[in-house]
């Protein structure tokens, strides 16, 4: 999978270095419908360069799924070494382990049953499961999310996920996702109620449980660009 951008939050001082491609097929994504965008890949040397010529302290590596990126290990061993600067993979499935020199991950934990995982993601949960407690004990500071779909990854379902992680360490944050209506699945996006619900259920097992939940993906990507957490601009 290919290096699509480089992107830079100066109050933060924090690098996103995008790739492209995800390898879980996720009934209820929001962007599995879409053809991935016509883009300029980025060759290696040009995502180094444009990361020397910033000031930063964190490199964060988003997609899709960073770890599909043949070049994420190569680019993770440049930050620690020419650069003395942290490294974090933003978002992962938890399919694959990460390379050397990242610092910090964040996972998301599709279900806890493998026969819902199955039938959300299309493949099996146990290699995810695995990886999450490895990770962990790797030293690799750990965060999860997963997404609350009423009548499918429900109440009971989010519950098995924060005592799994509660089993690991439970400090780890926790943050659960509304789902977000998808045209053609039948799931519908909590309400507040039910969102309070479940954070509760999970507040039995972690210490720090948060949530979001958005009606539909312009009103996420409105609030993202509300947040100067993530306003960033583009530097290649």
């Amino acid at each position: 999978m290919s290096l699509k951008a480089v992107t830079y939050c100066k109050q933060y001082r924090r690098a996103n270095v995008h790739t492209v491609g995800c390898n879980f097929k996720c009934k209820g994504c929001p962007y599995i419908s879409n053809k991935e965008s016509t883009h300029q890949e980025l060759g290696i040397e040009q995502v180094k360069n444009a990361l020397k010529s910033l000031n930063v302290k964190w490199v964060h590596f988003v997609g899709g799924e960073p770890t599909l990126c043949q070049n994420l290990g190569t680019i993770a061993t440049f930050c620690h070494e020419e650069l003395d600067v942290k490294t974090k993979i933003g978002h992962s499935m938890g399919w694959n382990m990460p390379p050397d020199d990242i610092d910090a991950m964040h996972i998301t934990i599709k279900a806890y049953s493998d026969k819902i995982h199955k039938e959300y993601t299309g493949v099996s949960n146990s290699r995810v499961l695995d990886h999450f407690r490895r990770i962990y004990d790797q030293g690799i500071t750990a965060t999860a999310n997963t997404v609350f779909i009423p009548n499918l990854i429900d109440t009971d379902e989010v519950e098995n996920i924060a005592r799994f992680i509660a089993e690991v360490d439970p400090q780890i944050p926790f943050h659960i996702i509304g789902y977000m209506p998808v045209q053609g699945m039948p799931w519908h996006s909590p309400d507040q109620r039910e969102m309070e619900d479940v954070k509760q259920t999970a507040e039995k097992y972690l210490e720090e449980v948060t949530t979001s939940c958005f009606q539909s993906l312009n009103e996420y990507h409105q609030k993202v660009k509300e947040n100067p957490v993530y306003q960033s601009v583009r530097v290649a």
